[in-house]
């Protein structure tokens, strides 16, 4: 069941990258996260009402965790909202495959966790593949002057980091809700990183919030996988192990490069696929 629900999710998540790069054509990276989150507030609230058979009690800790969920989330979406804007959806998105990679750097140094050798083979997977999405046949260090240089890839990088965290902090809150419940969990983060984005929204003005109305079809559309992916998404961290559901959660790159070929006329697909596909397989070796 977990299996479904996480795929469901992977595969709507992998259109945002897309609708998100053409609302960014005029909106700020602020302004759209915002907007998208606060359209997608009433469905996610219909959805946690219609299939939440009890009003869950809570305890501090999810108030805790679900706090720092919004707030890693609230950087997360920025940081890869604008590198969406300063860099192709292809190049960036299969970069998100570092967060395992991150996840296994902040377990050996704060935990002492030694890595098996098949997390060490997915690193190197996650490496190679992110090389080759940079890689240019007229300059062999082309993707190391990418990294230093691209401010989309090192803010990609920074949300990467980010979000290496935020599901374990989503998982504690759900279990500190009582009875379990990921859809209220879900609609508390979602609510609180809405609130945490209205102040910087409110002061850039009316004028800044009518840019989405430019683009009303893919406003519409982020808000309505937004209102919905995070009900399969929680489901599926309640039902199964946090590093399985978010490793199927990656398949959602592969995807969005492709869409990013299809609908966005992005060049460099025979090179990006097998580079992000490169990273996704490194990905699952670290987290299995």
């Amino acid at each position: 069941m977990w299996v479904a629900l996480a795929l469901g999710a992977a595969l709507l998540t992998s259109f945002n990258p897309i609708l998100y790069k053409r609302i960014l054509q005029d909106a700020e990276p602020l302004v759209v996260v915002w907007g998208v989150t606060l359209l997608a507030l009433p469905l996610l609230g219909l959805f946690t009402l219609a299939l939440t058979s009890e009003y869950p009690r809570i305890d501090g800790l999810f108030v805790l965790s679900v706090s720092g969920a919004a707030g890693l989330n609230v950087m997360a979406h920025l940081a890869s909202t604008k590198a969406l804007k300063l860099a192709d959806v292809s190049l960036v998105t299969p970069l998100l495959t570092f967060s395992p990679v991150f996840t296994l750097l902040i377990s050996a140094v704060l935990f002492g966790e030694t890595p098996s050798a098949r997390g060490l083979l997915g690193v190197g997977l996650v490496l190679v593949g992110a090389y080759w999405l940079n890689l240019s046949s007229a300059d062999r260090l082309a993707p190391l002057k990418a990294f230093a240089l691209k401010p989309g890839i090192m803010l990609i990088l920074l949300a990467g980091l980010l979000w290496a965290v935020t599901p374990l902090l989503e998982k504690t809150a759900i279990r500190h809700t009582s009875p379990e419940s990921p859809r209220f969990a879900a609609f508390v983060a979602t609510a609180l990183l809405a609130i945490m984005l209205t102040p910087g929204v409110v002061a850039r003005g009316r004028a800044a919030i009518s840019k989405l109305f430019l683009h009303r079809r893919e406003w519409w559309l982020a808000a309505l996988i937004a209102g919905s992916a995070p009900i399969l998404g929680y489901t599926a961290f309640s039902l199964g192990f946090v590093g399985y559901v978010t490793t199927l959660f990656k398949l959602s790159t592969i995807l969005t490069v492709l869409w990013g070929s299809l609908f966005l006329k992005e060049r460099n697909l025979a090179q990006r696929l097998p580079g992000s596909l490169m990273m996704v397989v490194g990905a699952v070796l670290i987290v299995m």
